[in-house]
C-alpha cells in the first residue's frame, strides 16, 4: 500500500523515470512549444524596443537616458534568449540538429530570463501603483506552454513569486489584495502547468503503448519468433531487393542453406526449450559471422543466408565449430547446400530451395558438408517437383500401375505369396525408378496417397481373381512410417477388406526396418491393433539400417525379410554367408519365418535353403510383373502354386 502511495506521489510531481520514447516525446512537445513561445516573444520585444525608440521622439513621451538604455537592455537580453531558443527549435525540426541537452540549456537560460524580465519589470510597475502583469505573462510564456516536471515548476514559481514578494514587500508592505492577488495568480499557474504536464504525459504514455505494440507487431512481421531474426518474409523481400539492385554483381552472389545434424536428438534429451535456446544463438552467431549479409530462420533446424561470397568457406568453419564445440553430449554438425543465382529474375525461395536440394544430397555423406547446385541436381530437383506436382493425376490416370513379384518356397520352389510394388509408366518421363518417386513423396509427406492408391488397386485385383475363378495368392504390401501419421491406417485397410471381402490371411503389412524407430506408441498401437484384427506383420528390408536389433527388441513380427544387400558379392563370401545363417537362427529363435529379397544366382538360392531360409524372391524366380502377365504363367505352369499358398 505504501509502495504504491509512493508511486502515486511520485507520478504527480514528476519525480518518476522516463521511458526513451515518452522522453523523446515531451522533448518533441517542448521545441514545437519553444517555437511558438519564443517566436511570440521575439515579435513583442521587437515591437516594445521600436515603440520605445519612436515615443523618445517625442518630448511628451520621453524618458530620461539612464531609464532608457536600462529598458533597452532588458528587451534586448529577453529577445536575444528567445532568438536563441526559436533558431535551435527551428534547425531541430529541420532534422539539422538532434543535440537534446542543448535544447534544454536553452529552454531553462530562456525562462531564467524570461522570469527574471517579469519580475524587474513588474517591480517597476509595482513602484508606479500598477499590477505585475508581465510577471504573469511570462510565467504564463513558461510554464504554461513550456512542460515541466511539477517538482520543477513547483520550485521554480515559489522561488520566483516568493522573489518578487519580498522584492515589493520591502519597498512598500504589500496590501492584503496584492497578497490574495498574487497567490491566485501564483495558483492558477501552477494548476495550469501541472495540469499541461499530465495530459501530456498521459498522451505520451498512451502514444508509448501504441508505438510499443506497433513495434511488436511490425517485429513479428519480420522477424521469426524462436530465433529473433528475420523470418522467411522478410528474407525474400530483402533479398529480391539485392538482387534486383543494378549496384549489386550477382556472380558475387550466393545462396546458403544451413541444417544442423543430429539436433532432434539434443531437442529430445535436453528439452524443446534448450533447443530453441541453442537455435536463438546460433542464429546470433550467423548474424555475427554474416554480418552485413541476410539471414533467417528457414524451419526447425534450418536456417537461410544470402551474401556476397568472400571468405564463406572460412565463416562457415566458424559456424560449424559453434555447432561442433557445443557444451552437449549430443555429437552436432552442420550441412550446407548453396545455389548461385543465374540472373536477377531468381525468385529467392526457389533459390533456397536449391540450395536446400543441395544441402539434403549429402545428408548421409560423412565425409562432405558442404555442396553447391549444380545441373544433375537441376535435373533431379525438377523431376522431384514433377513427382509432387503429377502424383494426382498419374492416379487418376492409371500410370502407376501395381506390379507383382513372386515370392518363393525354398523348399519345393513353389509360389507361395507376391509382393504388390508400385510402378509409374509416366508419358513424359517414361518408367520412373520406384527409388525416385517413392523416396520423393516420402520426402514431401504424400506417400499416401501412392499407398492407399496400390491398397485398393490390390483389393481390387484379388476380388477380380477370384470372379474369374482363379487360386487367390497372399500378397505383400508395403506401408510406409508416414502413413499411420497421415491417416488412420488401420481403419483404411479394414474398410477394403470389407468392401472387397477378403480373408485377412491373404493380406501382409510390410514395414521398413528404417522406418521404425524405438518407443514410439502410435505406431506400436497400431500394429498391435492389425496383429489382433488377423493380419501378419512383415518387418522389410532387415539389416538395412542401424537399429535391426532395437526393432526385434520393441516390436513383434511374423516375417523378416531379410535386405538384397547381403547377398551383394555374395560367391565366395564367407562373412555374408556366416551373418546370413547367423540372422536365420535369430529369426527362428525370436518365432518368425524369414524370407531372403534380391536372389539372383542358383547358388545363393541354394545356400538359403540349405541354412532354412523359407522363401526366397528376385530375379532368378522373376521380376515385377502385371497381375496378367503373372496369371498366365501360372496357367501354363510356369509357376506351381503352393498347397496353402499361404506366409504367415
Amino acid at each position: 500500500m505504501r509502495k504504491k502511495i509512493r508511486e502515486r506521489i511520485k507520478r504527480f510531481f514528476g519525480i518518476e523515470k522516463y521511458s526513451s520514447y515518452v522522453s523523446n516525446y515531451f522533448e518533441n512537445t517542448n521545441i514545437r512549444s519553444s517555437l511558438y513561445v519564443s517566436s511570440v516573444v521575439i515579435a513583442i520585444e521587437l515591437w516594445m524596443i521600436v515603440s520605445l525608440l519612436i515615443r523618445q521622439l517625442f518630448e511628451a513621451t520621453k524618458r530620461p537616458v539612464p531609464w532608457l538604455i536600462t529598458h533597452i537592455v532588458s528587451y534586448v537580453i529577453l529577445l536575444l534568449s528567445a532568438l536563441g531558443l526559436f533558431i535551435f527549435s527551428v534547425r531541430h525540426l529541420k532534422n539539422k540538429t538532434r543535440n537534446r541537452r542543448v535544447g534544454q540549456v536553452l529552454r531553462v537560460i530562456f525562462s531564467i530570463v524570461s522570469i527574471t524580465f517579469g519580475i524587474y519589470i513588474s517591480f517597476l510597475d509595482y513602484q508606479k501603483g500598477e499590477q505585475f502583469i508581465t510577471l504573469m505573462t511570462m510565467t504564463l510564456f513558461v510554464f504554461c506552454f513550456i512542460v515541466w516536471r511539477p517538482i520543477y515548476t513547483i520550485l521554480f514559481l515559489g522561488f520566483s513569486y516568493t522573489a518578487f514578494y519580498i522584492l515589493c514587500n520591502s519597498l512598500y508592505p504589500a496590501t492584503y489584495a496584492t497578497k490574495v492577488n498574487l497567490s491566485i495568480v501564483l495558483i492558477s499557474i501552477l494548476m495550469s502547468a501541472v495540469n499541461s504536464y499530465h495530459q501530456t504525459i498521459s498522451g505520451a504514455r498512451k502514444d508509448d503503448r501504441l508505438e510499443h505494440a506497433h513495434n511488436i507487431l511490425l517485429k513479428l512481421s519480420v522477424s521469426d519468433e524462436v530465433t529473433g531474426i528475420a523470418n522467411m518474409h522478410y528474407f525474400r523481400s530483402q533479398s529480391l531487393g539485392i538482387m534486383h539492385n543494378k549496384k549489386t554483381d550477382l556472380s558475387k552472389m550466393i545462396f546458403l542453406f544451413l541444417d544442423i545434424e543430429n539436433f532432434k536428438n539434443y531437442n529430445e534429451k535436453y528439452n524443446y526449450w534448450e533447443g530453441n535456446c541453442f537455435l536463438k544463438e546460433f542464429a546470433e552467431k550467423i548474424e555475427e559471422v554474416f554480418a552485413g549479409a541476410v539471414s533467417a530462420h528457414f524451419s526447425n533446424d534450418n536456417f537461410v543466408i544470402f551474401t556476397e561470397d568472400k571468405d564463406t568457406q572460412e565463416k562457415l568453419k566458424k559456424l560449424r565449430d559453434f555447432v561442433i564445440n557445443s557444451e552437449t553430449d549430443i555429437r552436432m554438425g552442420l550441412k550446407v547446400g548453396a545455389y548461385r543465382p543465374k540472373d536477377r529474375d531468381t525468385m529467392p525461395i526457389i533459390a533456397c530451395d536449391y540450395a536446400r536440394y543441395a544441402c539434403y544430397s549429402i545428408k548421409k555423406n560423412f565425409n562432405k558438408d558442404y555442396c553447391e547446385y549444380n545441373e544433375k541436381m537441376s535435373q533431379d530437383f525438377h523431376k522431384k517437383q514433377y513427382i509432387i506436382n503429377n502424383i494426382d493425376s498419374a492416379l487418376k490416370n492409371n500410370y502407376i500401375r501395381v506390379y507383382y513379384q513372386p515370392v518363393i518356397n525354398s523348399s519345393n520352389n513353389n509360389l507361395c505369396g507376391i509382393e504388390a510394388l508400385a510402378r509409374w509408366d509416366d508419358p513424359q518421363y517414361g518408367f520412373l525408378s520406384p527409388v525416385d518417386f517413392i523416396n520423393t513423396l516420402e520426402e514431401y509427406h504424400q506417400i499416401h496417397k501412392l499407398d492407399m492408391h496400390i491398397l485398393e488397386r490390390v483389393c481390387q485385383d484379388i476380388y477380380l481373381t477370384k470372379e474369374q475363378g482363379f487360386r487367390v495368392i497372399p500378397v505383400s504390401l508395403n506401408f510406409s512410417r508416414l502413413d499411420f501419421d497421415s491417416l488412420n491406417l488401420v481403419e483404411e485397410i479394414e474398410s477394403r477388406m470389407e468392401e472387397y471381402k477378403i480373408e485377412k490371411e491373404l493380406i501382409h503389412i510390410e514395414i521398413t526396418e528404417s522406418a521404425i524407430s524405438e518407443n514410439d506408441e502410435k505406431l506400436m498401437g497400431a500394429m498391435e491393433k492389425l496383429r489382433t484384427s488377423g493380419y501378419a506383420l512383415w518387418l522389410d528390408d532387415f539389416g538395412a539400417g542401424y537399429s535391426g536389433l532395437n526393432v526385434l527388441k520393441e516390436y513383434d513380427f511374423d516375417v523378416m525379410k531379410i535386405d538384397m544387400k547381403f547377398l551383394s558379392n555374395f560367391s565366395g563370401n564367407i562373412k555374408a554367408r556366416q551373418i546370413l545363417k547367423n540372422v536365420v537362427n535369430l529369426a527362428k529363435e525370436l518365432g518368425m519365418e524369414t524370407l531372403t529379397e534380391g536372389v539372383e544366382t542358383e547358388e545363393a538360392r541354394v545356400f538359403l535353403q540349405e541354412i532354412g531360409c523359407k522363401c526366397l524372391q528376385g530375379y532368378l524366380f522373376g521380376k515385377p510383373m502385371p497381375r496378367e502377365e503373372l496369371q498366365e504363367k501360372i496357367s501354363c505352369g510356369e509357376y506351381v502354386l503352393e498347397p496353402l499358398a499361404v506366409v504367415s
